[in-house]
């Protein structure tokens, strides 16, 4: 029980290491949920996660304080997941192109790669601005993006260009156009020229917004050499 000293109350340890190791329950089971996704899709049971983990239904709810909140959990460690994919990608080393091709290349491959966690997501049905964790996600990727391309319009003499709405229409468009190519029964592109197309249609969004402000570029162009002009 906690005794009082002075006027402060004293924390018993046992309470405090109760804490940590329900903490880290709960991370092991929301680790556990996302992998039963993985193998078994979107619209997993909490029974199932329950088998898998070996604990009885209600004994895993003790973790959590309903379906939504495990939810919710499950949802930011799938963001994170996507988050540190893409965040080395926007440093842009490289060629303007490299930089384009490693931005569109990470968000396509985390996609190929976790297809039910993507699905789980429901990335389609929110748009950036609703206020859930992935229209903010969206959001958050969009202003790097827009720090970044700032950084190096600053550096072309290219300050009043409206940026942040390119970086955000060039996140919408690749998003929609990734998810309308999962969704797809009958891809009319295979993932490589999905790549190619995706790649090109955002050089070419740059191009044309750069041009209106008078700077042309190649995409054969360092964008370190770039920001040292």
């Amino acid at each position: 029980m906690a005794q009082r000293t002075g006027g402060e109350p004293q924390i018993d340890g046992r309470s405090t290491r109760w804490d940590e190791h329900k903490a880290q329950r709960q991370v092991e089971l929301v680790d556990a949920a996302v992998a039963l996704i993985e193998e078994e899709g979107a619209q997993f049971r909490v029974q199932r996660l329950a088998e898998r983990v070996g604990l009885p239904r209600s004994v895993l709810y003790r973790h959590f304080k309903d379906r939504a909140s495990l939810d919710e959990l499950i949802r930011r460690r799938v963001v994170e997941s996507f988050v540190k994919r893409m965040e080395p990608t926007l440093t842009f080393d490289g060629t303007v192109e490299e930089s384009v091709r490693r931005v569109v290349g990470a968000h396509l491959d985390w996609v190929a790669q976790h297809p039910r966690l993507y699905a789980y997501m429901g990335v389609a049905d929110h748009a950036m601005g609703d206020g859930s964790l992935v229209a903010d996600t969206k959001t958050a990727i969009a202003m790097m993006l827009s720090d970044r391309f700032g950084d190096v319009l600053k550096a072309l003499g290219v300050k009043e260009a409206p940026i942040r709405s390119v970086a955000i229409g060039i996140v919408g468009f690749v998003d929609s156009a990734v998810n309308q190519w999962m969704r797809d029964p009958e891809r009319e592109l295979s993932e490589e020229e999905l790549r190619e197309m995706l790649c090109r249609s955002v050089w070419a969004v740059l191009d044309a917004t750069l041009r209106g402000y008078g700077v042309v570029l190649s995409p054969n162009d360092r964008v370190a050499d770039l920001e040292g002009a």
